[in-house]
């Protein structure tokens, strides 16, 4: 098997590739091996999102895993958030057969191990591609994988995070699916927590037919936006794909950041909790970070991604981790992203304050942030050496380059699981934000 062909589907904190090009059935088949191998456990939890290949991943996947004398617990189409939490209840290794927000085309693999601890490329993903890379095995894929639905114990689970008796029922809001894996569990969610909400695209389609299940592009939020203003709805959530990932509006249609939110859920816990740890990514805003430590929160920097972040949250016992681009954990839930626990979350706070998502968001004054901004780049290295020639002061190298003023903030890094670069910049006011980001697009090529 050529290196290169697996350099192109190691990611930095999972698997991707697009199905039947870079990432074959015979390709997941060995890596099913390796992680079987990897893993030391007799049983592996196994779900996927509603992806057109997941049948040909899934059988490919769990014959390998099979092949290495290990059993599988197969649990269908979930969202991320299952396979990781019924890995920390039961003990057992996990993985997901998903791409999260790319296009309909992708596949993908997240692992994790026993307890639902991740597995990145500093943490066991490098060794089992090494695995692979030295693998001279038989390719035996077979069918009919017995569906095992224990769905239920995720929900007792989620329960035991935000207890139904804390949601205000007449709270009225619309939740946008993207026709992702949100779907195959949203009518247990709404049985239990008595949910008053507007559905849009809810059912499981791995075609996408509406919009691509990626949250972070606003384009995909107009519906949900447009939906939220027309019914005077409390507040709007978007989903992607394996409903890691939510993005919220509030009631006049305004987006708020992941970096807004990584605040609205620490002060939520800080009252909560006698003394608070977060952990936050190079993304979220220095203007938040700023605001958590003079509340008197532990701030703790990490890279780009949910490796990265629950790693360091186990080392530090950190209590909660937020990035900007919307993924949020929560020491309780086993350290898991979830868009499911954030929304939970959300509606607890709006209850307990018994206040608009607006004015919630008015009761903080942040300066004004781009958002994340994508650009498609020849080259990642060479356009992070050109923004540092035209820029005076050292970067921060953290993760991408990182620059810092008394006026504005910005980081420019290469996607972890795309070939784009992303732009996140912030700015005392919107004239300088436009001026910096009209900057660095010109200094690309853009």
């Amino acid at each position: 098997m050529s290196e290169n062909k697996l350099d192109l589907i190691f990611k930095a904190y999972d698997v991707r590739g697009i199905f039947g090009e870079t990432l074959t059935p015979e390709t997941a088949y060995k890596i099913g091996y390796a992680y079987a191998e990897f893993v030391e456990s007799e049983k592996i939890i196994i779900g996927h999102d509603g992806r057109l290949s997941n049948k040909e991943m899934l059988n490919a996947v769990a014959s390998g895993i099979e092949k290495n004398n290990k059993s599988i617990l197969y649990i269908g189409t979930v969202p991320t958030d299952v396979v990781y939490s019924l890995s920390g209840l039961n003990q057992l290794p996990g993985l997901i057969i998903t791409a999260s927000h790319n296009p309909k085309e992708w596949t993908g693999l997240k692992f994790c191990n026993k307890g639902a601890k991740p597995i990145g490329i500093e943490s066991g993903l490098l060794e089992i591609k090494n695995k692979v890379e030295n693998l001279n095995i038989d390719i035996d894929i077979h069918e009919n994988f017995k569906e095992e639905n224990i769905v239920d114990l995720y929900i007792k689970h989620l329960n035991s995070i935000v207890e139904p008796k804390h949601i205000n029922n007449s709270i009225s809001f619309v939740i946008d699916g993207g026709n992702g894996a949100l779907g195959s569990v949203i009518d247990k969610l709404e049985n239990s927590y008595n949910f008053n909400f507007k559905g849009l695209y809810m059912d499981v389609d791995g075609n996408f037919p509406n919009h691509p299940a990626d949250p972070s592009d606003e384009n995909n939020l107009k519906e949900l936006k447009a939906q939220v203003i027309k019914d005077k709805k409390a507040f709007g959530v978007g989903f992607d794909g394996d409903a890691d990932r939510a993005v919220f509006i509030d009631n006049l249609g305004n987006l708020i950041s992941g970096s807004l939110m990584t605040a609205i859920v620490s002060d939520w816990l800080n009252e909560k909790k006698e003394s608070l740890k977060i952990v936050h990514n190079v993304n979220v805003s220095p203007s938040v970070v700023k605001y958590l430590k003079e509340k008197g929160i532990t701030t703790i920097r990490s890279k780009v991604g949910h490796s990265y972040i629950k790693q360091i949250m186990r080392e530090e016992d950190a209590d909660f981790g937020g990035e900007h681009s919307a993924h949020f954990y929560l020491k309780e839930n086993f350290y898991a992203d979830s868009g499911i626990v954030t929304l939970l979350i959300f509606l607890q706070i709006l209850s307990e304050k018994n206040i608009s998502a607006s004015d919630l968001i008015d009761s903080y004054n942040f300066p004004p942030s781009s958002g994340e901004i994508n650009f498609e780049v020849e080259s990642v290295d060479e356009s992070l050496k050109e923004i540092e020639k035209s820029f005076q002061n050292s970067f921060d190298k953290l993760d991408g380059i990182s620059y810092f003023t008394d006026n504005f903030w910005f980081n420019v890094r290469g996607s972890n699981t795309e070939s784009k670069l992303r732009l996140n910049a912030e700015a005392k006011d919107s004239a300088i934000l436009n001026e910096i980001i009209s900057k660095i697009k010109n200094i690309i090529g853009e």
